[in-house]
């Protein structure tokens, strides 16, 4: 087998390897995640971020936010949506993420999961519960 022939079969084979890795769409994230679909999309909206300091302050917030049977240990970052549903197309809305101050502790995979929340809503609804 010539140089050639060898190069022409490793290339075809590194070249379908990759084809089929990039067609795995439930591939999961660093956070553990995968996406699994759109509730909605709402690219125009406003984004505020509340950033806590400290383990306590950010125990307190989970709670007041997401629900007295979680902790902090459960949650690495949460969002809320403020739909405003007097406009057709929801100009206006607000997404408020709440996240961890990095000096505190640095989970910046987090962000990225609650803005894809924002834009397209419960994207992972077969996943509830993973933390």
């Amino acid at each position: 087998m010539s140089g050639a022939h060898k190069f022409f079969i490793m290339g075809s084979a590194l070249i379908l390897s990759m084809l089929l890795v990039s067609c795995d769409s439930n591939k999961n994230a660093s956070d553990d995640y995968y996406f699994e679909q759109k509730e909605y999309t709402l690219i125009n909206q406003k984004y505020s971020f509340v950033v806590i300091s400290s383990s306590k302050e950010w125990d307190k917030q989970v709670k007041e936010n997401v629900g007295q049977f979680y902790s902090g240990n459960d949650i690495g970052a949460f969002s809320k949506l403020r739909l405003n549903k007097d406009d057709f197309n929801l100009k206006g809305s607000e997404c408020i993420i709440y996240i961890k101050d990095p000096a505190w502790k640095y989970e910046p995979e987090y962000i990225g999961h609650e803005i894809t929340h924002c834009l397209y809503g419960k994207w992972h609804p077969s996943q509830r519960g993973k933390g």
